[in-house]
């Protein structure tokens, strides 16, 4: 690889690296914080007797609802016997082209795979950072994580080659993990956990409670 290619994928690495743990940070506040949040939405209902009783009210309706909705969609689906008699054959063809590419993509995950093998299998090697890198780099292996491969040869220094496919597929994962963080961001439980006063932590919670009993 040459050394432009090494620095930009160096850089990229790194740049996932950090995305990946700020995501399953916030993500893991989140899940804390959430029944702290649902367990203040009920305290706060409980001081408001008027709007808990509302709040119930088309909580359950909304139950109701969704009950009887399914039970219509169960009972067109038993209504329906008639067999499914198109021919499908077209759909059955096989994409070669499709084919190839993930025939290239298993060759180029077995090759990763044999490489950071060499270096941390636990009969050959006995040190225990290397040989979590064994284990995490067969989860990687048997998931067809290739990412998670290219950044096992990184921390081990494995030369590899990296096409720009890959290329873009990394920068498109942290795209996606960019948005997700955005999206834990934006949620209630985020803002209410990050509130600065207790009047503040009230607001979102009527916020939430306004959402629900407007949005049908």
């Amino acid at each position: 690889m040459g050394k432009l290619n090494l620095l930009k994928v160096n850089k990229l690495l790194k740049e996932l690296d950090y995305i990946e743990s700020d995501f399953e940070y916030r993500n893991e506040i989140i899940k804390d914080a959430d029944s702290e949040f649902i367990n203040s939405i009920n305290s706060f209902l409980e001081e408001h007797p008027d709007l808990k009783e509302i709040y119930d009210k088309n909580i359950t309706d909304k139950i109701n609802e969704s009950i009887k909705k399914q039970q219509e969609d169960l009972d067109l689906e038993g209504g329906d016997s008639e067999e499914d008699s198109e021919d499908l054959s077209d759909e059955d063809l096989e994409d070669s082209e499709e084919e190839i590419e993930n025939k290239k993509n298993i060759s180029q995950l077995k090759k990763l795979y044999r490489e950071i093998v060499k270096l941390t299998h636990p009969d050959k090697i006995k040190n225990k950072k290397l040989n979590d890198f064994y284990i995490k780099a067969t989860e990687f292996y048997n998931d067809n994580n290739k990412i998670g491969l290219y950044k096992i040869c990184n921390e081990l220094d494995i030369e590899f080659e990296i096409d720009i496919n890959d290329d873009k597929m990394i920068e498109i994962y942290i795209s996606s993990l960019r948005g997700k963080i955005h999206f834990l961001e934006s949620t209630f439980t985020w803002k209410w956990f990050n509130s600065q006063s207790e009047q503040e932590k009230n607001q979102i919670i009527l916020n939430y409670i306004k959402l629900k009993l407007t949005n049908n």
